[in-house]
């Protein structure tokens, strides 16, 4: 993460997953700049009888798309759930402000 060790530990569990979440971000769009010329010379050598279709740089982006998995998480969550997760960051707030 190329952090020094007290640099680490003076971290609060906020901080970190910043600090985590803002490395994650960094490294995809590095990933969008690879996968677009991966898949310009995937392009280049592919042959259009046999793949017609032409490639795309999502076909080579380790990352999947989070937004898409967060929404269909939420919607997927059943009243009850919903309800429940909402009861507990309310106490949450109350507690800590």
């Amino acid at each position: 993460m190329g952090l020094l060790p007290m640099q680490f530990w003076s971290l609060t569990f906020f901080e970190y997953a910043s600090y985590s979440k803002h490395l994650k971000h960094q490294d995809s769009r590095q990933w969008w700049h690879t996968s677009s010329l991966m898949a310009l010379q995937a392009n280049i050598n592919r042959d259009p009888k046999k793949t017609p279709k032409p490639y795309k740089p999502q076909d080579f982006h380790p990352y999947p798309d989070q937004d898409k998995k967060k929404a269909k998480f939420v919607r997927g969550l059943e009243k009850e759930k919903r309800d429940l997760t909402d009861s507990w960051a309310k106490k949450l707030l109350d507690k800590h402000g």
